[in-house]
């Protein structure tokens, strides 16, 4: 019988390969066990072919092409022609359900039987409904047949209406107030107390009862009368394409804002670059990497799919990079270690939410009170759910990289709830600006634990003042730019570079760490040697890096010899405030002495680069210090840099999209700090945004102002006209607040009130004893007389002030010429929503958004029960994590055979195969041939 050309490992992975019957349970499983114990035993079995020789006539035997005088004889020879050699294989069963399941792809198939995932469509968003760091959505998630979109409309109490003239009817929140020379009075008590204890005293006080006032007709006013009744009538112009509007005006507003041109919707809407953007950690492994050094993101949002890092080598790069990029590395270390030294590694990630955490900052005392409660009131301010804060901080647990510390988990987490707040859009204004300072005043607190080193690193030209880490609450400083500080050095650089803010922080690092250096004995000597160390050219690259590495034993070992010394300077001490111990010196200053040498020879050297290509925008550098000018011979092999990319979270889109919708085209557009999945949207939400706020978008080139049935224009100053609003667009390095801008405006409405005062009125001014309602007489006793008989009679000169939502105060004369101005003037919001919701809630803000799609969601059927999931994926890793199944591990050794071309995997197999290829001839055929 013909063998299969088989070797060993082909015949175990047959024995074990995957659809068999259940190891344990089958023959052939007892048999490979039996095969294994007798191999492993100290006798050797040789199986049938010893049988009893036959004593009758002489026979021979052929094997081999050689002949044998026995069996015993061609057994012995196999033996001795065999090759042997010893096999171990490691397997694993699993049971599970009272079965055992020979491999894991047997385990899995039967697991898909019994727990079975089906996509299921639905009308609602599932990124609103997850409830858990499993991924797990909330049933609610699953819409029903009955349920349709509705429009609903929002009050001004918050409530959402079916109705937009109901929603209408909730903005009548107008005041009757009494307009008394110029002053208002919100109740007639408050009115008549005026009348009696003011104007009526005056009027009795025969020395100075008389009151300067300007003649209009019938009637006489007082100056503040009319300086307020000219201030209520001053309207904004503000000029779009030579058109002019005027503030909260909306009839003149869709005229000229009707063709809204591309410019300035571009201004202001931005697409988002790759919007599908998956978040990863890259680990660096420098313990590996020799005399180099990683430059690029630990950190990374792209739309790529990242499973490993290959490098390949790019054109030199300037060390100016390299510095930079090192500079915020150097921060990074140091307030790593500071962070870890205050307080043990927090360990609850996957189980608590962000608020959870800065709560434990503060039991910790790294945190105040004061900001965790300015957090808690701003998270209700914004309705920011728990969903929402237990999304901020999923997987970052399952990160066990020890250089993605909780430090970097934090800043990840306020990122998401900074992008949560982008896709789920806040009716508060400047949700995300409000969310984005605080963040940064809790880091800042946070690093400011050790501020008498954060005023050492970044303020060392001004010890006295002790300002530690204030100077990133720069308002040209934003969350992003800290961030990047921390976990993105190459964004750092490219987007920080010309913020001279930044910019002097990090050469006060530099003169900081030129200090800390500067300590080390003969430290000028060293310098010279690393300049020495370049400009030779009579060697190789090789031998530059050995010297390269000489100097930075020099170096770490010198600040070990000064640790004492160093840790005073700094203001460094552990957690039991001690001075750090020598050894702890080498870990803290490890970016010390590679940032030193960078800046002590950035004339002399260049880089040999190598690039991961993350995608168009990010890119991993690993780069090594050699010759500016080429040398012959320099022969410089760098090695694969090592890394290790674990897949953080999923992007904004799979907030937005139904999971089966590609998103490798879809687009995503940003405004006033939300995110669209249609410009069309944004676009109207910025030309509902120019209506509210005007003087953010477009120029407020005039004031206007009607006089004697005349328009009269007052020009306003180019830095009212051309203002930059601060938070308006993304150029900030030249803006005002918007504090500031109303106050400049308001100086130039009370230049224009005084303007048309001195030219109107003042030729006209005159002095009468007034009664208070605009009446004037020439005696003392008829205006009293007249004041009394008024205010008995109640003739209260009426007016009705509204305040509308962005906070201006409207003045008319009648109830109705109020009510219209609400009905033709107020913007109601309304959006779509599932009709059934409404029975859940009726606040606005808390209805999720019905946006036009279909979504799919991954039923799992769980021992009766049904779980909803985002993705099959998901859905499937609850069933792994969850199910009780065991896993039994099986050591196996055998001693394999190979005779020629063939190979067997037990000592009985060979000698089976040697007796079916043995056959019996006669001593005429052996003929003396016979082997011995």
């Amino acid at each position: 019988m013909k063998s299969k050309n088989l070797n060993a490992r082909e015949i175990i992975e047959r024995i074990f390969k995957s659809g068999q019957k259940p190891l344990w349970k089958s023959k052939r499983f007892i048999s490979f066990v039996s095969t294994i114990i007798l191999i492993g035993g100290t006798g050797i079995t040789t199986g049938t072919i010893l049988a009893t020789r036959n004593h009758g006539q002489e026979i021979y035997y052929k094997f081999d092409d050689k002949y044998f005088s026995s069996q015993e004889s061609v057994a012995n020879y196999a033996r001795s022609g065999a090759n042997t050699r010893s096999l171990g294989y490691n397997t694993n069963n699993y049971l599970f359900d009272g079965q055992t399941f020979g491999t894991k792809e047997a385990l899995n198939k039967y697991l898909n039987q019994k727990f079975p995932i089906n996509k299921v469509k639905t009308i609602r968003n599932p990124g609103n409904y997850t409830i858990n760091s499993s991924g797990e959505l909330s049933r609610d998630v699953i819409s029903a047949s009955y349920e349709q979109p509705v429009t609903v409309y929002r009050g001004n109490d918050g409530s959402a209406y079916l109705n937009k003239n109901d929603a209408l009817s909730t903005f009548q929140n107008y005041q009757k107030v009494y307009n008394i020379e110029g002053e208002l009075r919100y109740n007639e008590y408050e009115a008549r107390e005026l009348y009696e204890n003011s104007i009526k005293k005056k009027l009795e006080n025969s020395d100075n009862s008389k009151t300067a006032c300007y003649i209009q007709g019938t009637i006489c006013q007082t100056e503040k009368e009319i300086k307020s009744w000219l201030r209520n009538g001053i309207k904004n112009g503000f000029e779009y394409q030579g058109q002019y509007f005027s503030d909260y005006n909306y009839s003149e507003y869709k005229t000229v804002i009707a063709n809204i041109d591309e410019y300035t919707v571009n201004k202001y809407v931005k697409e988002v670059v790759n919007p599908d953007k998956n978040s990863y950690w890259i680990s660096h492994d420098r313990a590996s990497t020799g005399q180099g050094f990683f430059v690029g993101p630990k950190y990374v949002e792209t739309s790529q799919k990242l499973t490993g890092a290959k490098f390949e080598e790019v054109s030199s790069y300037t060390p100016s990079l390299l510095l930079f990029a090192g500079l915020s590395g150097v921060v990074n270390d140091i307030t790593t270690y500071l962070y870890e030294e205050k307080v043990e590694k927090y360990t609850d990630w996957n189980t608590n939410n962000l608020l959870h955490f800065l709560e434990w900052l503060n039991k910790n005392k790294i945190l105040s009170l004061k900001n965790i409660n300015k957090i808690k009131e701003l998270f209700y301010t914004l309705n920011i759910s728990n969903q929402l804060l237990s999304d901020s901080t999923i997987g970052l647990g399952d990160i066990t990289d020890p250089t993605f510390t909780d430090f970097h988990k934090l800043l990840v987490a306020m990122k998401r709830m900074l992008t949560y707040q982008k896709v789920y859009a806040s009716s508060v204004e400047s949700d995300v600006k409000q969310l984005e300072q605080l963040f940064k005043e809790i880091i800042v607190e946070i690093l400011n634990n050790n501020r008498e080193t954060m005023t050492f690193l970044f303020e060392n030209d001004d010890l006295e003042n002790n300002l530690g880490a204030d100077f990133l609450l720069n308002s040209t400083i934003g969350f992003e730019d800290i961030y990047n500080l921390f976990l993105n050095e190459t964004a750092f650089f490219e987007s920080n570079s010309d913020k001279q803010a930044v910019v002097n922080a990090l050469q006060k690092i530099e003169n900081a760490i030129d200090n800390v250096v500067g300590m080390i004995n003969g430290v000028s000597g060293l310098a010279d040697q690393i300049k020495e160390n370049y400009k030779k050219k009579n060697t190789t690259d090789a031998k530059v890096q050995e010297n390269r590495g000489e100097i930075k034993d020099k170096i770490n070992g010198g600040l070990n010899d000064k640790a004492s010394e160093i840790s005073d300077k700094m203001h460094i001490n552990n957690k039991n405030s001690q001075k750090i111990q020598p050894r702890a010196i080498g870990a803290f200053f490890k970016g010390f002495a590679a940032v030193w040498e960078i800046s002590k020879a950035l004339s002399l050297i260049s880089l040999k680069t190598l690039e991961f290509k993350i995608d168009n925008e990010h890119s991993l550098y690993y780069m090594v210090p050699t010759f500016r000018i080429p040398v012959l011979g320099i022969d410089l092999k760098t090695p694969q840099p090592q890394t290790k990319i674990t897949e953080l979270s999923a992007s904004a889109l799979k907030y937005m999209l139904p999971s089966d919708l590609e998103t490798k085209d879809q687009k995503l557009y940003e405004f006033n700090d939300h995110y669209y999945l249609s410009k069309e949207n944004a676009k109207n939400d910025l030309i509902e945004a120019i209506y509210l706020h005007p003087e953010r978008y477009v120029p407020n080139k005039k004031l206007m102002m009607s006089i004697m049935a005349q328009d009269i224009p007052y020009i306003l100053p180019s830095q009212i006209s051309d203002a930059n609003i601060c938070g308006t667009t993304s150029n900030d390095d030249d803006c005002i607040t918007q504090a500031d801008y109303d106050t400049k405006l308001s100086e130039e409405k009370n230049k224009f009130v005084k303007e048309m005062f001195d030219k109107y009125f003042v030729p006209n001014k005159k002095e009468f004893y007034l009664d208070g309602f605009g009446h004037y007489f020439e005696t003392q006793q008829e205006a009293l007389a007249s004041l009394k008989e008024n205010v008995a009679q109640s003739n209260f000169n009426v007016s009705y002030q509204y305040t509308t939502k962005t906070g201006k105060n409207i003045l008319a004369d009648s109830l109705t010429e109020i009510q219209d101005f609400v009905k033709n003037n107020e913007i109601i919001d309304s959006k779509a929503v599932i009709n059934s919701d409404l029975i859940t809630t009726s606040n606005y803000d808390s209805l999720s958004e019905y946006v036009g799609l279909n979504f799919d969601v991954y039923e799992l059927s769980y021992f009766g029960d049904k779980k909803y999931f985002m993705s099959a994926m998901q859905a499937w890793n609850y069933v792994l994590n969850h199910v009780n199944y065991q896993t039994l591990n099986f050591d196996a050794n055998a001693k394999t055979f190979a005779f020629g071309k063939h190979e067997f995997f037990s000592e009985n197999d060979f000698m089976r195969w040697v007796e079916l290829n043995t056959v019996q001839v006669s001593a005429k055929e052996a003929n003396g041939k016979v082997v011995n």
